[in-house]
């Protein structure tokens, strides 16, 4: 009977002078992140504005709190730029169960943020605050749920500890493959494409070109340089989130950035494949900015977050004959009901037209009768008097 042979992680890992600088690159970047994170959280706190209609706040602060996992993790090598390498051990464990944390936190907020966006805007569905606390619980409880699933009812003694040296760091080892894939990789792709198509379907909803017309969905295109019919068929909730729409898109798109590059190295390392380190590194910062990109979008998207008491309902649906006529011909209709104010104004009309006509004739007569009168009266003209000029 075969069995299986796991080579044991290392339990020390000495640094040569460019994987401590690779490190210390990194560090910086996790340290631009938390004291930028630390800040917006301070200054969320101190802030009286509330987006009570959106639940907004309570999603992106779990968001925020999973970037400062991750950075934290980051810091945490700190230790290891001391000591000119990594130590297995209990440090390490912890560092490698935070970064963990970390990681899958920002790939569910970020899921969850996009699909309330989406329920809200798309859906037109108003959140109970109920279901949006127990959106909270149930999220932290499942990302903590699977960072103790790995030491707790995974982690063997011939494959050796579950969080351990790996890399320049410490994260889960190189013995548990399939669980860095489907436990931590797998949820952050999901979040990546998902939140994609959910952005860009709410995006085209508020702007126009989809409709929802006698129960079904229509695509609306227009030709390039008329898109002003578009807000023919936007209502005022679409209006009044439509700028937010265009801002809130760039979450998902920051969130891919952060994540593209690293999955090449990420990729590489499956396959064999030898990356230089300078790349390593790089990518390894860009990631470690996320919280940070986030911080900045945060703050661009105030100035498009519209006064949540100036909101509307969003359970209202509009009209399906107005949908239905701006579907088929891109224009809203509107109609004049003919009254008797209506009546008696087109019969003012003609009648100021026909004196109108009365006053222009008598100008013409008037014009042209003084040059008969001055040929007759004309004391210097050499032609005769003629005619009764008394």
């Amino acid at each position: 009977m075969n069995e299986t042979v796991f080579t044991l992680p290392p339990f020390v890992t000495v640094y040569i002078p460019a994987q401590r600088n690779a490190v210390i690159s990194q560090i910086v970047a996790g340290l631009v992140s938390l004291t930028a994170l630390l800040s917006l959280l301070a200054a969320m706190i101190v802030m009286k504005k509330r987006y009570r209609h959106t639940h907004f706040q309570a999603y992106f602060v779990c968001l925020l709190l999973a970037n400062t996992m991750q950075a934290w993790a980051v810091i945490m090598s700190l230790k290891w730029v001391e000591h000119g390498g990594v130590v297995d051990g209990p440090f390490c464990s912890a560092q490698g169960g935070i970064k963990m944390g970390g990681n899958l936190g920002t790939a569910v907020w970020s899921f969850v943020i996009s699909l309330h966006l989406f329920n809200l805007l798309f859906l037109r569905y108003k959140t109970p605050k109920l279901i949006s606390w127990g959106t909270v619980v149930f999220g932290w409880s499942f990302i903590f749920s699977l960072v103790f699933l790995g030491p707790v009812g995974i982690q063997t003694v011939a494959r050796g500890p579950y969080f351990g040296i790996a890399g320049h760091s410490c994260w889960i080892t190189v013995n548990y493959h399939l669980q860095q894939a489907f436990l931590e990789y797998f949820f952050e792709y999901f979040a990546v494409v998902v939140n994609f198509f959910l952005h860009i379907a709410t995006f085209l909803r508020v702007r126009g070109n989809l409709l929802r017309v006698e129960g079904r969905w229509r695509v609306r295109w227009v030709p390039p340089g008329e898109s002003w019919q578009l807000a023919l068929g936007r209502d005022f909730t679409d209006s009044a989130m439509l700028r937010l729409a265009r801002h809130m898109i760039w979450y998902p798109v920051a969130y891919a950035i952060t994540i593209v590059p690293i999955s090449v190295t990420r990729l590489s390392d499956f396959c064999g494949m030898a990356l230089p380190l300078w790349a390593d590194a790089l990518t390894g910062c860009i990631f470690d900015l996320g919280g940070f990109i986030n911080v900045v979008l945060f703050f661009g998207a105030r100035h498009f977050f519209p006064e949540a008491s100036s909101l509307p309902e969003f359970t209202e649906q509009r009209k399906c004959d107005v949908d239905k006529i701006v579907a088929q011909h891109g224009v809203e209709p509107f109609t004049l009901r003919c009254s008797v104010t209506d009546t008696e104004l087109e019969q003012e009309r003609e009648t100021e037209l026909r004196e109108k006509e009365l006053r222009e004739n008598e100008l013409r007569d008037a014009q042209s009768s003084p040059r008969r009168r001055t040929s007759q009266l004309s004391v210097n003209s050499v032609t005769p008097l003629t005619g009764n000029y008394f």
